[in-house]
């Protein structure tokens, strides 16, 4: 277990001197690369529900998000901004608030950084995913980013900033991060709405109300179940892995207090929403509590895909592999990772229309029940 606690602090660590970089400048990976397309024949699109590839960064590729997306299918990729990146540090079990920002910082870095994403993706022609037609677009070949928050840290004191996020191609938003906000409670730290906040409550509704993906990952129970309460559509869980019981910020290691209860899982999935699992990788899984997948070892991460599917449902499973933001202990660190999964999900005993939904129907679904229509 010790060895655990090093594998998720030195993970974290390596995640923040990425994320220092990007709130020091803001920067985009290099603009010049045209990939080639995916090999003839029909291969299965890929989605993701929740990735950094190039906003963090990363060391083990040179490869850029175009590159990747283009070379190895990946059609639909929710392209995730760190909202709260600049103020995060290293405490005793993960990663914690460092700093106190002040609203008008908060949002400058959440502008900068979305115009950043949406220049690269026009420069490297990437479809910018805002209506259910664009989904469908994507499910065709085109390759498309659904540009995404972690975090609603933007928001401070009314929902005006929603909007603006949303004219600017915002359709992914997650409730809470590592810092505290007006918003909610997250699993990592002491409650202090004991749930959502009334202006978390209102956010839930507004997210419905423009067409913007609620996602819950990072939530205290609390929260998720106030959201529940609240949301008339299907929301995901983008991260994270799923176990007997819920995390919390009393668990020993950064990783369990990630964790998703399986209760909350099903009820997720009973109103039509997705689940998707990270792509961390411990040292010594054997060794660890629930998450038993190693580094670099995809076929472990098949293994809980496959679980998970058994578990709720073959139509609420999905990748959300947080590629760059696991840090240097993974097991899917880039798109040649995940089109391997979806080749090894075969070997589970997966039906092929069980791997379809998993690898792009599942969340292609819940986009089109959520964003406008065209």
């Amino acid at each position: 277990m010790r060895n655990t606690t090093r594998d998720f602090q030195g993970t974290r660590r390596a995640l923040l001197g990425r994320l220092a970089g990007v709130a020091a400048a803001a920067t985009f990976m290099p603009l010049a690369s045209r990939a080639q397309a995916p090999a003839p024949g029909r291969a299965i699109p890929i989605a993701d529900m929740h990735s950094h590839l190039g906003i963090v960064g990363r060391t083990r590729s040179p490869a850029d998000l175009a590159t990747e997306m283009k070379t190895h299918g990946a059609t639909l990729v929710s392209w995730s901004i760190v909202g709260d990146a600049p103020w995060l540090g290293n405490g005793p079990k993960g990663v914690i608030q460092q700093g106190e920002p002040t609203p008008a910082e908060l949002s400058a870095f959440f502008e900068k950084t979305l115009n950043g994403m949406l220049a690269y993706a026009q420069q490297n022609q990437l479809a910018i995913v805002r209506t259910a037609a664009d989904v469908d677009a994507a499910m065709g070949g085109k390759h498309s980013v659904l540009l995404a928050s972690e975090s609603a840290e933007f928001i401070s004191t009314d929902l005006a900033p929603l909007k603006k996020a949303f004219d600017l191609g915002l359709r992914q938003l997650q409730l809470v991060h590592y810092i505290r906000n007006p918003i909610g409670d997250y699993s990592t730290a002491s409650p202090v709405h004991n749930g959502l906040s009334p202006l978390g409550r209102e956010l839930v509704k507004a997210c419905e109300a423009h067409g913007i993906l609620l996602d819950l990952a990072h939530c205290s129970t609390p929260a998720i179940d106030h959201a529940m309460e609240i949301a008339t559509k299907p929301m995901i869980w983008s991260h994270g892995w799923v176990d007997s019981d819920a995390g919390g910020y009393r668990d020993q290691y950064g990783y369990l207090m990630r964790r998703l209860s399986v209760d909350q899982a099903k009820k997720i999935a009973a109103r039509g929403g997705v689940v998707g699992l990270w792509g961390l990788g411990l040292r010594q899984p054997g060794q660890a509590y629930g998450w038993k997948v190693g580094l670099q070892d995809r076929a472990g991460y098949a293994r809980e895909v496959a679980k998970l599917v058994n578990m709720i449902g073959a139509d609420h499973v999905a990748f959300g592999t947080d590629i760059a933001g696991v840090g240097s202990e993974w097991a899917i660190n880039d798109y040649s990772h995940v089109r391997e999964i979806v080749q090894l999900l075969e070997g589970q005993k997966l039906d092929a229309a069980t791997i379809e939904k998993v690898a792009f129907g599942n969340f292609a679904r819940v986009l089109k029940a959520t964003l406008p229509a065209a």
